[in-house]
């Protein structure tokens, strides 16, 4: 009987986590669930904007900026730079393509060895395939990260060439593009070793007590003259021998790769996710347990203070949103009462003259009692009515006044 074909335990599933993520980022511009507009200097979240000026929302969220990198350094470790970060996922697709057209052992990033390509597969067609899907995939990333600095409409009247901004979006585009094919093409992991912030936090604030890939010494003799799981790492690094200054993105595919060569022999790998110095073999259960136990309690105040002041700030906003809208409502009904105020008393207005205040009075008379009959609870109520008796008082006087 043929032996079981070895299922992989998490490549699949990672890469599900990615795509998702990566569904994520295009969904939430396309949607319109936020965006960054430098013009009014304020974040708009579905409907609602955030004003810069909104100091409670914006130290919130500089808080949750800065704690949630570190409990997830202080626990799950590297996890959302194997698991959901776009920039690995493209990485890894532009290894893998480069690998397909190029040569398996390809190899043209900057941080290289050197320009490395098969010499049967080193042909114009290839690398002219290589350098287009680069391009389409840079082109179109460009766009959905525009997405979050323009408005859907924006957008749409810049495909359709209809922008009044089109000259300036052009620029902004190609110029995105251009650094994205640049990343993709030829960076790729050294931009994680140098320019990302999450990976300078990580090398501060990582430790063993964070979920990791564990290698386990004992059964070293079944290592020998093998290098399996170093040839399937993603980051180029030796997975038995681990540092916690090294690349490591814990994405498991060396783990997959040590349970692949085993399972031939009916035996497990020596590669196993670990929290701190636990055993290597834990249930998911007891692993999350852990992750979540070892969370520092003062990261996790600061963490859940900056949500609450960001739930604070978005209720500010949400109320001056309301007072503004109610104030257009005022507005609105104000001018609609005037316009039928005055259609109404027009005939009275048009004898207005210096030579006929009594006609002057009469017309006020009549706007101010039309704004009372349109509005009888209108805050105005009491000098409007004094102002009825007034004008009418005064044109009386002075219609006895010409008799």
């Amino acid at each position: 009987m043929d032996a079981p074909q070895f299922q992989p335990r998490y490549h699949w599933i990672r890469r599900s986590t990615q795509l998702g993520m990566l569904l994520l980022v295009v969904l939430v511009p396309t949607l319109g669930l936020f965006r960054i507009d430098f013009a009014s200097a304020s974040f708009y979240i579905r409907n609602l904007q955030v004003e810069w000026t909104n100091y409670p929302f914006l130290f919130g969220l500089t808080i949750v900026f800065v704690t949630a990198p570190i409990i997830t350094y202080m626990t799950v470790g590297s996890v959302f730079c194997g698991w959901a970060c776009p920039q690995n996922l493209f990485s890894e697709f532009a290894n893998g393509l480069t690998h397909k057209l190029l040569g398996k052992r390809a190899d043209v990033r900057v941080d290289g060895p050197g320009l490395i390509v098969a010499a049967s597969k080193n042909k114009a067609v290839n690398w002219l395939t290589l350098g287009l899907a680069f391009l389409l995939a840079s082109a179109v990333l460009a766009f959905f990260f525009l997405m979050f600095f323009y408005t859907r409409s924006d957008m749409w009247d810049f495909v359709t060439g209809a922008s009044s901004r089109q000259p300036s979006m052009i620029v902004m585009y190609w110029m995105t593009t251009f650094f994205i094919f640049i990343d993709i093409a030829t960076v790729r992991y050294l931009y994680c070793d140098y320019p990302c912030l999450y990976r300078v936090g990580l090398r501060l604030f990582r430790s063993r007590d964070a979920l990791h890939v564990s290698y386990d010494a004992s059964r070293a003799a079944e290592c020998e003259k093998c290098n399996y799981c170093a040839t399937t790492c993603i980051t180029d690094i030796e997975p038995t021998n681990i540092r916690i200054t090294d690349t490591c993105v814990d994405c498991g595919e060396c783990i997959d790769a040590c349970d692949r060569l085993h399972a031939k022999s009916g035996t497990i790998g020596l590669l196993r996710f670990k929290v701190g110095e636990s055993e290597s073999r834990m249930t998911w259960s007891k692993m999350l347990g852990r992750v979540f136990a070892r969370s520092r309690w003062l990261v996790g105040a600061f963490f859940l203070l900056g949500c609450a002041l960001m739930v604070w700030g978005g209720e500010v906003a949400s109320q001056k949103i309301s007072d503004k809208e109610k104030l257009q409502q005022e507005d609105r009904k104000i001018q609609r009462i005037a316009d039928v105020c005055n259609r109404q008393c027009a005939e009275l207005q048009a004898t207005c003259s210096s030579k006929n205040m009594a006609g002057c009075y009469r017309a006020s008379a009549c706007v101010c009692t039309c704004k009372l009959q349109q509005d009888p609870t209108s805050p105005s109520g009491d000098a409007l009515r004094q102002c009825v008796q007034n004008s009418s008082a005064h044109a009386q006087a002075l219609s006895g006044d010409l008799h």
